[in-house]
C-alpha cells in the first residue's frame, strides 16, 4: 500500500503494526511443531 503522505503519527502506527504481525506469525511458527505432534499423536503415527 502506498501513502501519498508521511506523517509522524501514521509512521509510528505502522511500525507498531509491523512489529504486532512479525510477533504474531513467531507464535504461530512456534506452535505448528506443538499442533503437528498433537495431530500425528491422536491419529497414531506417533
Amino acid at each position: 500500500m502506498q501513502t501519498t503522505h508521511k506523517c509522524t503519527h501514521c509512521a509510528k502506527r505502522h511500525k507498531e503494526e509491523t512489529q504486532s504481525e512479525e510477533f504474531n506469525f513467531a507464535v504461530l511458527v512456534a506452535l505448528v511443531p506443538l499442533m503437528v505432534f498433537t495431530l500425528f499423536g491422536q491419529i497414531g503415527l506417533f
